[in-house]
């Protein structure tokens, strides 16, 4: 039993990372939207999507799902708006190499925030893969770092691993029992409303709407849904080592769709964090699971 939860988790967060690793392919389709405006617009679809999963779920239940979350919902889903806005705004005013660099730092973040404040000690084996799959990351933009980079933008971007990372300690922390979607709808709302005066008025761009409902329903929304079914499932190093296949992804699919072909050093990072991910897994396999519930 605990096996095939185990397994179902690993399963819907390689789903999660597959969805969030085509964000920067669309976010180059995205022809005249400005990067406040692509904020809203992704939110909003974002947030109908989620509501919309919630209502076929929980039906009339959704609102007091909500109330439920109380405060710590509230705050977590604050932290978690703030990434929300942070990605666009740090890869539209830094490098694409930097930018995922720093974010690759979330998986470091999220095991020794997890081991302090959750007493979720990882594995040698979690420390072993976390520090490969950093070096594959640093392989795969190695040619980038630093070209194009603006403080402001990296800071940005070092700012949304530290943001995900307290959004989930204290979804895990909450005495209440937090729906992860909930808090990911939460989210959506309060990214598109704290962004709004600086977007405003804004204008459905006819020929971005077709990326914009994709970003909004296929990279985010399906993505959180599916992450929110892995966070009982798996530890937060788990999670967090899983999530790096976001990383490994995103350049595939823009040589798919653009035919930008990664470079050798690229593709070699990418199959290093890959066999990191799937190593790491697979010794977790075997092992009994120690992971505090929601």
């Amino acid at each position: 039993m605990v096996r095939d939860e185990r397994l179902k988790g690993l399963a819907f967060m390689v789903g999660a990372s597959v969805c969030f690793s085509t964000g920067g392919l669309l976010v180059r389709l995205v022809e005249s939207t400005p990067p406040a405006a692509l904020v809203v617009l992704r939110c909003a679809v974002m947030f109908v999507f989620l509501a919309a999963l919630l209502v076929v779920r929980h039906g009339r239940g959704v609102a007091g799902r909500v109330r439920e979350g109380g405060r710590s919902g509230v705050v977590s889903a604050l932290f978690l708006a703030a990434v929300f806005c942070l990605f666009i705004f740090a890869v539209t005013r830094t490098s694409v190499a930097n930018a995922a660099a720093l974010m690759s730092t979330g998986p470091l973040m999220l095991t020794v925030a997890a081991w302090v404040f959750l007493g979720e000690k990882p594995r040698v084996a979690t420390w072993l893969a976390i520090a490969a799959a950093l070096g594959g990351i640093g392989l795969m933009f190695a040619d980038g770092i630093g070209s194009g980079g603006v403080i402001a933008g990296n800071l940005l971007a070092l700012c949304i691993p530290v943001s995900f990372t307290v959004s989930y300690i204290l979804l895990r922390r909450s005495p209440a029992r937090l729906d992860p979607t909930t808090t990911s709808m939460l989210a959506a709302l309060f990214a598109a409303l704290a962004v709004l005066p600086f977007a405003w008025p804004v204008a459905w761009p006819a020929g971005d709407l077709p990326v914009i409902v994709t970003m909004g329903v296929a990279q985010t929304g399906l993505g959180l849904a599916l992450m929110s079914q892995a966070i009982n499932r798996l530890s937060a190093g788990e999670l967090g080592m899983v999530g790096l296949l976001e990383m490994a992804l995103a350049p595939v699919w823009v040589w798919l769709v653009l035919g930008e072909r990664p470079t050798d050093a690229a593709l070699a990072g990418g199959v290093i964090v890959v066999g990191a991910v799937f190593l790491d897994q697979l010794q977790a396999l075997g092992r009994r699971p120690r992971i505090s519930q929601l």
